[in-house]
């Protein structure tokens, strides 16, 4: 499988392309989709200028940061993974920033303050002003104009490179992404963290390998080998590993999506890893698609074109970037409330392995 990058929580550079053209197309696979949800902003910590990574050279600031997780609610629980996959967007965010500023696209002054306004108009009906809104976050005018000029700058690059010829290329290529086909599947989750050993991860691999074996020589089955051996904690007993059916534009984690749309019907995968371990995959049936109408899903496939050849353009960029990511600051996020004497405790965070992540 090629090397992939993980979009994560939401790519604001897609979706720019979206309201540029006024379309109203699914979100990638990756992260949270739609509009982001209004909420109280959350109490400053102190150190705002403190560094939370670094990218060839520029900061990406806890101020950063904590703009950007202000513009989403966020569930209590799993504060490390909701860190990581932020800081993950914001390093995205920032390479792409700085592939388009070495291509020099231009972008006139009018078309941000276009865009300014836009906000303006929106901050109005909330009852508020662009100077109190910065205040509130921290930000300046000048980062925010930057910010969509970065934006403005992406569209044109997607309208540079998004010719028809691309496009029906593209939609041709992708059927199973832009057609709605479905698979249903079940998996054996093996769990193993994304930074565990070589030797440790190749240990899970061999276990699966080897039930894999069991299952092709029918000395039990799929099923009963997911409820003896899976760790994912949304397999209920008797459920066998299944998830349900499940498009390529559903949010499920993109390496074991696109694993199972490879898989033929009966077929089982060999180990598959994703960032909540290691995975066996069934598929046990597939809906497949219609024909796509190339100019009514025109708006869609161009929306889908541009994730696509951001993914690559991350990839790319990826190889030669100087990335230094830091330790989450202790403070970043509130301590969990108290529980209540006699209250019934809360659910364990973490998601299910095979569902989108918060």
């Amino acid at each position: 499988m090629r090397e992939s990058v993980r979009i994560v929580l939401l790519s604001l550079m897609v979706l720019a392309v979206a309201a540029d053209t006024h379309a109203q197309a699914p979100s990638t696979a990756g992260g949270a989709s739609g509009t982001p949800a209004k909420a109280e902003a959350p109490a400053q910590p102190a150190g705002l200028d403190q560094p939370v990574a670094t990218v060839n050279g520029e900061v990406i600031t806890k101020g950063d940061l904590l703009d950007f997780l202000s513009r989403y609610q966020i569930p209590p629980g799993n504060d490390q993974q909701v860190y990581h996959d932020a800081v993950e967007t914001l390093v995205n965010t920032r390479l792409v920033s700085q592939h388009l500023d070495r291509l020099r696209i231009p972008v006139p002054e009018e078309r941000v303050n276009e865009a300014v306004a836009e906000i303006e108009k929106q901050l109005k009906a909330d009852g508020r002003t662009l100077k109190e809104a910065l205040a509130s976050s921290g930000r300046t005018e000048d980062e925010v104009r930057k910010e969509l000029a970065t934006r403005q700058r992406w569209v044109e690059f997607v309208k540079m490179k998004a010719t028809d010829a691309e496009l029906k290329k593209f939609a041709d290529s992708h059927k199973d992404l832009l057609n709605g086909t479905q698979v249903k599947a079940s998996h054996i989750l093996l769990r193993v963290a994304p930074d565990a050993p070589p030797a440790e991860k190749q240990k899970v691999r061999e276990k699966l390998l080897g039930i894999k074996r069991d299952i092709e020589a029918n000395t039990m089955t799929f099923a009963q080998a997911a409820n003896k051996y899976s760790e994912d904690p949304a397999n209920s007993e008797g459920a066998g590993g299944d998830i349900g059916y499940f498009t390529l534009a559903s949010g499920v984690v993109e390496e074991f999506a696109d694993a199972a749309f490879k898989l033929k019907k009966g077929e089982i995968s060999d180990p598959v890893e994703t960032v909540y371990g290691e995975h066996l995959i069934q598929v046990t049936d597939r809906k497949d698609g219609g024909p796509i109408d190339f100019e009514a899903n025109k708006p869609a496939i161009l929306n889908a074109f541009a994730a696509e050849l951001q993914k690559d353009l991350l990839i790319a960029e990826r190889k030669t970037a100087k990335i230094d990511g830091k330790p989450m600051p202790p403070d970043l996020f509130p301590p969990a409330p108290a529980a209540t004497p006699g209250a019934a405790p809360a659910p364990a965070s973490g998601g299910t392995p095979a569902t989108p992540k918060p």
